[in-house]
This record gives structure tokens, sequence and C-alpha cells, in this order.
């Protein structure tokens, strides 16, 4: 059933605050049938083409016999999008979003597009990016542009990628833009070009992302960087992720990281590529992004941009804390090192192949690992230990076999790995499910044959939590019980001075009802509303973690009278009234 609410209808000639606008709330809410293919895109593109602003909730229900794949015959394009995937109660599966071939042989380049500075929110879905004839024309997932904010949420990606820079999560030439992610799986995405795709590169421009967070993810058999930036990124959170079988390129590609936090994380062989002297040592001061020795953390001191406006960044002021982690490469990826160096023919790139190591800079700036007069807030050292976690030793020597030839194959061609892409547990490409493990959800919650729980003791309870490091949806009984992006409780106070000639303050207080082990973000609007319900103001309208705010209203531009300041968090809302007088 679709319940619509007309905004412009709601607008009322009336004093009652009771008649104003429902701020964020959804518009529509629509069960979306699978069929007839491109079913699902043509129905939000035909909401967006009608001109709808607000949020949209688009259920996708399951077939209780089969699993449910929508195919997408061109990408999505939206405003604001929640896509949220029912279950099958028979399989136990998400819906399938996956490209169709088209009658010309072509495929849309994403899923789903946002546009004026909108939202997409995906939650249990199943992304393939391949189609059902092997080719991988889907080279991203998701694009944005400025502004947007991107929140996944229990999904699964898998096969994004082809030739060319690809991005599962494309911000490239977007500024401003929030990425959150929680219980999500990027699973087999690897192109025929070893650093790609990535799950996200952002850049150029200022702070191309303000806010990035990922927890309780795991990036199994990966090809690229899981986020890069050629300029800066506003703030990074990564905890209790799982990153296992990297390709090339370090996790994090931001050799000028200045305020990110790196905890709770197992990077297992990742940048098993290693990578060739002619790019590991270059002269210092170049904006390479493969300046030094590979490393899961390359840091470089400041480039002289990001001294200056609009940054005005200092090494004193860097905060990176990178602590209770662990990293390991098995150990025929280990001896894969010494099969490239023995032989000419892998090393016709430049030369002899370095392996990586926990941390690394560019040669003439290894203060930066070691000066803490000159750096304060950089703890790259606590706890983090090169151990084995104890995967499950079949997994383990299969996908290092296949990524150890992988790497070889690369090597010998040139940097090309095309037809030998270290793929792990690939699904049948017509029988999307077929393969895959009839007690998945009893194992570890996704749909994937592979599982990532490990044995090492030591390894069990050394979060800084008290929690097992990594992804804990391969512990179950160790999640919180609450949605990482559940709502707020919150308490709107009344402004002061009330009344107020000018200037006022609005301060709210958010509390989360989840854990600290959770992403705990919410979408907040705080608006002003004349007696006739027309907006004059937006005051907040971002997302934020739990705790006390304040923000100042400016109403110098208005006229005496009586105004409405309205909060919405999630589907709650409180309305206040106040006094303008001059």
């Amino acid at each position: 059933m679709r319940l619509r609410l007309n905004f412009s209808s709601s607008v009322l000639l009336v004093i009652l605050f009771t008649c104003l606008p429902s701020v964020g709330q959804p518009s529509d809410t629509l069960i979306v049938s699978a069929t007839p293919v491109g079913n699902l895109n043509r129905v939000i593109n035909a909401d967006t083409l009608a001109g709808a602003e607000s949020a949209h909730i688009y259920l996708l229900a399951p077939n209780a016999v089969i699993d449910t794949i929508y195919f997408v015959t061109e990408e999505i394009r939206t405003k604001n999008l929640m896509l949220v995937g029912k279950t099958n109660p028979v399989t136990g599966h998400p819906p399938l979003i996956a490209p169709f071939i088209n009658e010309d042989n072509s495929s849309p380049d994403n899923i789903a597009v946002t546009i004026d500075n909108g939202y997409i929110h995906f939650k249990n879905l199943y992304l393939l990016g391949t189609r059902f004839d092997g080719l991988q024309l889907t080279s991203q997932c998701v694009s944005a542009r400025d502004g947007c904010r991107l929140i996944m949420e229990n999904c699964v990606f898998e096969n994004f990628g082809s030739t060319g820079t690809a991005n599962i999560l494309n911000t490239w030439n977007a500024i401003g833009s929030d990425i959150f992610i929680s219980n999500c799986l990027f699973r087999n995405n690897q192109s025929d070009i070893p650093q790609n795709p990535g799950m996200n590169w952002a850049g150029p421009g200022v702070f191309a992302i303000d806010t990035m967070i990922i927890k309780n993810s795991t990036f199994f058999v990966f090809g690229g960087n899981v986020v890069g930036s050629g300029s800066s990124i506003g703030y990074l959170e990564f905890d209790h992720n799982t990153i296992f079988m990297q390709t090339k390129s370090s996790p994090f590609s931001m050799r000028q990281m200045h305020n990110a936090r790196i905890t709770n994380n197992i990077f297992y062989s990742v940048y098993s590529s290693g990578l060739d002297s002619m790019h590991a040592f270059c002269a210092p001061g170049l904006s390479s992004n493969f300046c030094g020795q590979p490393a899961i953390l390359m840091l470089d001191s400041l480039y002289e941009d990001l001294e200056g406006d609009p940054y005005y960044l200092t090494e004193a002021e860097r905060k990176i804390e990178a602590v209770n982690n662990a990293y390991f490469w098995p150990q025929t990826i280990r001896d894969n090192f010494d099969i490239l160096n023995s032989d000419p023919k892998y090393q016709i790139v430049g030369g002899k192949i370095y392996a990586p190591v926990w941390v690394a800079t560019p040669p003439g700036t290894e203060a930066i690992l070691t000066d803490r007069d000159s750096w304060p807030g950089i703890d790259i050292y606590t706890n983090n230990d090169n151990i084995d976690p104890g995967f499950d030793a079949a997994l383990v020597q299969t996908a290092s076999d296949n990524m150890a030839g992988f790497v070889r194959h690369i090597w010998e061609n040139g940097g090309n790995g095309a037809g030998a892409k270290p793929f792990v547990y690939l699904s049948d490409p017509i029988y999307v499910f077929a393969v895959v493990a009839e007690n998945w959800a009893e194992m570890q919650g996704y749909p994937v044959r592979e599982n990532l729980r490990y044995t090492n003791p030591a390894l069990l309870t050394a979060g800084t939590d008290g929690l097992p490091l990594g992804d804990l949806n391969w512990f179950p009984e160790k999640m919180p019980t609450q949605s990482p992006l559940q709502p707020f409780n919150f308490r709107l106070e009344q402004n002061y001075p009330n009344p107020f000639n000018s200037t006022t303050i609005i301060k709210y207080q958010l509390g989360s009802v989840g854990t600290q082990h959770a992403v705990s973000l919410l979408l907040v609007n705080l608006s002003v509303y004349n007696l006739l319900g027309e907006k004059v103001a937006t005051l907040v309208n971002k997302y934020q973690q739990a705790g006390r705010y304040s923000v100042t209203f400016d109403a110098s531009h208005l006229a005496s009278g009586i105004y409405f300041y309205r909060m919405q968090a999630g589907h709650s809302s409180q309305t206040k009234k106040m006094i303008l007088l001059r």
C-alpha cells in the first residue's frame, strides 16, 4: 500500500503549529515488484521526474518460494532514496539487485545516482555488479554529487569493478560528502587493473569527504584501497572491520591523513602485490600516492597547499589514532615475494618488489613515525600486532594460492591482471545463490560461503572495548542488539532568550539508543517557520552523533512576530514557539 503526503497542501494558512509541514517525513512507502524487468528503476525514476523532494522508502518484497532478483535496465536517479530489502522467509536471503543486459547489449554504469545534494540509504540488499554473461560493466554501485550522504547498512556488494578507475561508492568530483557504512560485506570486488576498484576515492576538492565512518564491515578479496583521497578528508573512522586478501594499494591511500581513528581492525594480507622499487622509493615531495614502502598506513608531511586557505592544517594538530589492530601476511604470500624477486620476468615494471609493512613514510619524512614533539597527536604503535588471527586453514590456503598466482600474473604482464582475477567461491552466474552453504545464517549471517570467524584467543578480547578484533558479524554473540542506525531519543530545549531581539540560542540533546560499538548517526533537521507555515530558515540539516548541540538563530532579517522551530530526527519531531520582538 502506498501512502502519499502532499507537502505543499499541508502548508495551511493557520496559526496552529500542528499544521506545520512534517520536515523529513517520508512521503512515500511503496512495495516494488521485481517484474517486469526494470520495474525498480522505472518506478523510482518516475517519482523523481514528477518532482518529488522528500524522502522515499521503497520496500523490496521477497518471493517466498524463490529468491527475488531485481534487474535494473538503467541507473536509478533520485534526490532522496531509502531502499530496504525484506529477507526471504523461506531461503533467508535478501533481494538481489543486478544489472540487466539490454537489447543493444548495454547495461547501466551505476545502480543509483544521487542528484541535487540528496542522499541514498540502502539496507538489507545484495548488490551484484557483474552481468550474467560475466562482463563487469557496472563499475560503480552508487555515484553521488556535492553534499551527498550515502548510508549503507546490512548490504553485500559483490563483483563490482571494470578496467579504469572504478569506485563502488563513487564521490569523485563531489564536495562535502558523507559516507556511513555498517554491517556490510564487500566481496570479490576486483578488476583487471589490480588497484581498482576501490570502495571510495574522494576528490578533488576542499574536504571532498566531510565524514566517513565504517564499522563492522568486511572487505573480502578486494582490489584497491578502501578509501583514498588526493586532497583531504575531514574525518575518517574505521572501527571493527576485517580486510581479508587485498591486492594492491594501501587500504587508506591518504598520505595527507590528518583526522582519523583506526581501531579494532584486522588487516589480513593487504597490499599482497607489494610495490615495485620505481614507485616505492621515489623522491620526497612528489604527489604520487605510492611514495614510500608499501604499507597499511602510508603517511607523509602535509603538502604546502593544505597549510593555507581553506584548510589551515598544521603538523601539530594532526590527530591519527591507529591502535588495537592486528595485521598478518600468510606464508604463501610472504614466499611469493621471494619468487617475484628471483625471476626477472616478474620485475618488468620497476625492478625489485618490496613487501608491505605496518606503517611507512616517503624517504626524508621518517620523523613522522618517531618525533612526538612535532606530531603529538599521532599514535600508530599502541597495541598494533603482527599476529595470525587463525582463520579457517582451507579458506586461507585457497585464497592465498589464488592471490599469489594473480600477483605473479600482474607483475609478469606489466600490471595487467586480465584473466586471472583471484575470485574465491564465485556464485553461479544464473542461480546466484546456488553455491551458498545451507547453514550460512547460522554460521555468520551473510549469504556467502566464507566464514571469517577466527580462533586466536589473543585477539578475541583485544579490542579497545574488550571485544574481538575485526568485523563482529563473524561473532554474532558479541554484536550489539540494536541497529546502528536506529533513531535517537532527543530533547529540544526552549530557545533563550525568549522573547528575543535579533538573535537567540536553541539547544538540543541527542541520546543514542544504540551502544558504543554501533554507528550512532541520524539525519537531523532543525528549521524555523512563520505563522503561515512557510520555512524561513534551516539551522541544521546533517547527520549527527549523540551529544549536546547549540545553534544560534539570527532573525535580524525577519519581522517581529511569532515563529515556530521544529526539530526532526528520523520519524520523531518536536516543535516549540518563540517570539521575535524588535
